[in-house]
């Protein structure tokens, strides 16, 4: 009976082994991956950190002075080691996001081409290397030098940390070679898989131009001439040029892939935030017709209250974020049409060939704004009318008027209105008790978990940009 039982064993087995790598495969979690998935990961991974409202993370919509805490103030009085905000950034952008794109360039330039295939893998990298310098400008913009030749690198797990402008340089010489590799009569990704312009070339070509403008007018005030050579080539090879042209990632109303801030606002069942007495005390002198969109009239009809900036605030006794954010499947936008505006407005007014004049960019822009966030042509037009508003009139020099404009217009866009306070050093921030105005940050401090895996490196770079401290201005970041 043994001897039965044994040999019907050893039979099932053999019979077995025709199929034995099939039936050990996890089809849930593949082992390999295609350039392409990778590609729609990293996006949507960095997409998710720039958009959501996380104090672990994103807490710049708090730097910005756009809303106000409730409960726990901690980040508007500048907190950012207690929640290691820096340690998250880190890990989103190098683990969740670089290392993917790296890895989905590799896996696409291993795949054989043919005449018809080439141009199409071509486009593919091209959009690989517009996103991969998108990452790493954030992440200059934010701390400083960081690891960039040796990162990404397992074999250095202690690598060192690279000069900042040299690697803004750099970045920009990349940007340059993807626009050049861009064909934009050609396919890139499918559709399915570019979560940003469903695989719109010639969308992606103007987003890269764009971005490549906002690049050369961060080197406005260190390098004058790289900023402008930069800037009239980014106008030439075109830019967003209508408000329905933006760089944006589409979310559903299908979990998980719903609008990182309506996680956080909604999903949470949270209720730590108000707007901020900072920017609607403006809006309300202003009688800006954007409020009803940015916050809710939840203190009765045309009532618009933010909460003290920097304290602790009942959330029911000031407005609320606007119902946008409240929308499960509104959009993540990183750069629009309106930006575009201003940075040509700022370029014009340093004497840059725009083609129009500062203030009629200026107009433009603070126009397409009011649109974008749908106002009429009449509110723009009575806006732009105003002597508080108009370019001739408004008080303050250019930089306080296209500065102050230009961070009204980037409401939601966090990140991009506290680097356009550090960069145009208009007025108007309002002072967290107990502090002072050196106390605003104008960059992150280096990761926790960095001093302690790789403290030498750091160290060093601490030391090369003059502390490793959040007032320590950045290079492009002049007085």
């Amino acid at each position: 009976m043994k001897k039965l039982i044994y040999i019907l064993l050893i039979g099932i087995c053999f019979n077995c082994t025709d199929n034995f790598e099939e039936l050990n495969s996890d089809k849930k979690n593949p082992a390999m991956v295609t350039g392409e998935s990778l590609f729609n990961n990293a996006t949507e991974r960095f997409h998710h950190i720039l958009n959501n409202a996380s104090v672990n993370t994103n807490v710049f919509r708090l730097y910005a002075q756009y809303w106000a805490q409730t409960t726990y103030p901690d980040e508007s009085q500048y907190q950012q080691v207690q929640r290691k905000i820096p340690d998250n950034w880190y890990a989103r952008c190098y683990r969740d996001a670089l290392k993917d794109l790296d890895e989905a360039k590799k896996i696409l330039n291993a795949e054989p081409t043919n005449s018809i295939t080439a141009p199409i893998k071509k486009n593919k990298l091209a959009v690989i290397a517009i996103s991969e310098v998108q990452i790493w400008a954030t992440l200059v913009e934010l701390f400083g030098d960081i690891p960039y030749s040796e990162a990404l690198d397992f074999t250095k797990p202690n690598p060192k940390y690279d000069d900042a402008k040299t690697v803004y340089y750099d970045l920009i010489v990349r940007l340059d070679q993807a626009i050049a590799d861009i064909e934009a009569s050609s396919p890139g990704f499918s559709a399915n898989s570019d979560l940003v312009h469903e695989g719109n070339m010639g969308m992606w070509l103007k987003t890269a131009n764009s971005f490549k403008l906002r690049m050369a007018m961060r080197l406005a005030d260190s390098d004058p001439q790289k900023s402008r050579t930069m800037a009239e080539s980014a106008i030439k090879g075109g830019v967003f040029s209508s408000i329905s042209e933006d760089w944006s990632v589409t979310y559903t109303t299908n979990a998980p892939y719903t609008n990182p801030a309506y996680e956080d606002l909604v999903l949470s069942g949270r209720s730590d935030y108000v707007a901020a007495n900072t920017i609607v005390d403006i809006m309300n002198t202003l009688k800006d017709p954007r409020r009803g969109k940015y916050f809710q009239e939840n203190l009765g009809k045309g009532v618009f209250k933010g909460g003290k900036y920097g304290s602790g605030n009942a959330f029911t006794s000031f407005s609320s974020a606007g119902e946008f954010l409240y929308v499960a499947d509104s959009p993540g936008i990183c750069m629009r049409y309106s930006e575009v505006l201003f940075l040509k407005a700022e370029a014009a007014q340093r004497g840059y060939d725009m083609g129009m004049t500062a203030a009629e960019l200026y107009a433009m822009a603070v126009r397409a704004s009011i649109l974008e966030w749908g106002g009429s042509e009449q509110e723009a037009t009575a806006y732009l009318a105003q002597p508080s508003v108009a370019f001739a009139t408004a008080a303050g020099s250019w930089r306080q008027k296209i500065g102050l404009q230009k961070w009204l217009a980037l409401y939601n866009n966090g990140l991009e209105g506290w680097t356009t306070w550090r960069l145009m050093d208009f007025t108007g921030f309002n002072i967290p008790e107990g502090l002072t105005h050196d106390d605003i940050p104008v960059r992150l401090v280096y990761p926790v978990d960095e001093a302690t895996l790789n403290g030498d490196m750091l160290q060093k770079a601490a030391k090369a940009i003059g502390g490793d401290t959040p007032g320590t201005r950045l290079f492009w970041d002049i007085q």
